[in-house]
């Protein structure tokens, strides 16, 4: 019996320690061991096949890059300037839409519908419809005749990444609206009556009382939006490729087009993870100053 029951006790054991073993296992091979790989890699002059130890030179001819140094400068752009746009817009439709209006769930339906699509699959729609030849945009405007020829809206830097502004502000903002929505929700209608006897006006509601509620929901909203912002990758490389001459390079297709060889580029695998660990510590350091800059803001509340 004592026998039957020790056994029963080490096979439960094991079972606990196997399911316990797995995750850890997993996080091993899939997180650690490619993280090692690119540290390791990055002091080495690598190109898939022979690997010479070069030290800290990857890192210098980085740093001395001027297109990497744009790339960077691009992902902070489109990172900021997306939430600088869809931020506002989204708390705009959240207290729209929390009201008791008509359609008020077909609406809500069809501002979160882009979340639901891939960011790839946005990418080549928006190329179809951008593309000079035979788009949509302008096959309207020359039927509307307020263009005499076909124009290429991706042509320019500045209009590339206004472009990628903007689509990303449509694809993210439903998930946003509907967070702000939650927030909304758990605001007490107290304050809001209280608010109204007091005389004030929606304005002033929503200064003093929508948006300090939503604080911690803000803070939420906003790192997200930092994290996914430096590390835009799909829509930027389906849709412009980085181009017209890196106007729209990011830090992870600069990454990538290392690689991985893509056209233009040789392949370089060292470079590229000594450039993954550079990006890892920008995106560190803006995440560490944001949650400073939060905590702060929290205890002067």
């Amino acid at each position: 019996m004592k026998v039957k029951l020790r056994r029963a006790r080490v096979a439960e054991l094991a079972s606990i320690y196997a399911m316990i073993a797995a995750p850890y296992a997993l996080f091993v091979a899939f997180v650690l061991y490619p993280l090692l790989w690119i540290l390791r890699y990055s002091f080495f002059d690598y190109d898939g096949m022979r690997a010479t130890f070069v030290g800290f030179d990857n890192f210098a001819v980085l740093l001395r890059d001027e297109v990497w140094w744009k790339a960077v400068s691009n992902t902070l752009i489109l990172t900021f300037g997306g939430m600088a746009i869809g931020i506002p817009l989204s708390l705009l439709f959240a207290v729209l839409l929390n009201r008791s209006l008509r359609g008020r769930v077909f609406f809500r339906a069809a501002l979160y519908f882009p979340v639901l699509i891939s960011a790839a699959v946005v990418g080549v729609v928006f190329r179809i419809m951008l593309s000079p030849e035979n788009g949509i945009l302008n096959e309207l405007l020359l039927a509307s005749g307020l263009a005499d020829e076909p124009i290429y809206v991706l042509e320019s830097a500045g209009a590339a990444l206004t472009t990628l502004i903007l689509i990303g502000v449509w694809q993210g903002m439903g998930y946003n609206m509907t967070l702000m929505l939650a927030g909304l929700q758990r605001i007490p209608h107290e304050l809001y009556e209280a608010a109204t006897i007091d005389g004030a006006g929606e304005r002033q509601k929503l200064w003093s009382i929508t948006i300090p509620q939503l604080g911690p929901m803000l803070q939420i909203i906003i790192m997200l939006g930092v994290l996914n912002g430096l590390k835009e990758f799909d829509l930027v490389n389906v849709l412009t490729r980085g181009q017209p001459n890196h106007g729209s390079e990011t830090m992870v297709t600069y990454i990538f087009n290392y690689f991985f060889e893509m056209e233009g580029y040789r392949a370089q695998q060292g470079y590229a993870a000594s450039a993954s660990v550079v990006a890892f510590l920008i995106i560190s350091l803006v995440a560490l100053l944001y949650f400073k800059l939060s905590k702060k803001l929290s205890e002067n509340e």
